[in-house]
């Protein structure tokens, strides 16, 4: 919604000089810049001195890989007990951040330095269909980076349940791929994969982690997904 309204643009001599900028060329839909407050010791912002990585999208596109992840827990009613428990925590982040997207909304004034055009065919593609169906104003909390912690940790634990451990161990670097690319992709600012790793954190703390450890205290017999039948 904070893509619709008309606004004020930058003017041209903004555009050519924000790179070296020290005050932020943010316009009338940004509440609150969250790049604002991290400079180097010149006064220049450290979101823009983050290199892109063009190949780093397939890590950031991973994230539609993770929603299958549901699919790991077992098929029986333990595994559909905490697969809801997981489904819970997913849900809950969502009412937690979407509220920051609506009333903080931040332009993310970042894919001005990917260069598009410059860019292989494919890679071209890739970023120009995924800037066309994702507007950058859903900053902070980062949904991708809080959303795949809790999706990950859910199928890491069923995937030691079923002794591959070698998978977890291949899992792990995979998200921290998927971390540093919504960075080197120009999708976020440090501040929304800081508030993301909050806020994923927060989420496995005080609902999938409690979760689990009450149904892990509970018999086969008396699990709560009986009472959904």
């Amino acid at each position: 919604m904070a893509s619709w309204p008309d606004h004020t643009p930058l003017d041209q001599e903004t555009i050519t000089k924000r790179d070296t900028l020290k005050f932020s060329p943010k316009d009338e839909r940004t509440v609150w810049d969250p790049k604002s407050i991290f400079k180097d010791s010149e006064g220049q912002y450290l979101d823009y001195k983050i290199p892109v990585v063009d190949w780093s999208i397939w890590f950031y596109i991973s994230l539609f890989v993770y929603y299958f992840g549901f699919y790991a827990a077992k098929k029986t009613d333990r595994g559909r007990a905490e697969s809801l428990v997981m489904a819970q925590g997913w849900v809950i982040s969502s009412w937690i951040a979407f509220p920051f997207f609506f009333f903080f909304p931040a332009h993310i004034d970042l894919r001005w330095q990917l260069k598009i055009d410059e860019m292989s065919a494919m890679y071209n593609f890739l970023f120009s269909s995924f800037h066309a169906l994702d507007k950058p104003f859903n900053a902070w909390p980062c949904l991708h980076i809080a959303q795949s912690f809790i999706i990950a940790v859910g199928v890491a634990r069923w995937w030691m349940q079923r002794g591959w451990t070698w998978a977890v161990w291949l899992l792990w670097p995979a998200w921290v791929g998927l971390f540093i690319s919504v960075l080197t992709t120009k999708q976020h600012f440090i501040w929304d994969t800081i508030m993301g790793t909050l806020l994923g954190l927060g989420v496995w703390y005080g609902v999938m982690r409690p979760g689990f450890k009450h149904l892990d205290a509970i018999h086969n017999e008396t699990l709560p997904v009986k009472n959904l039948e």
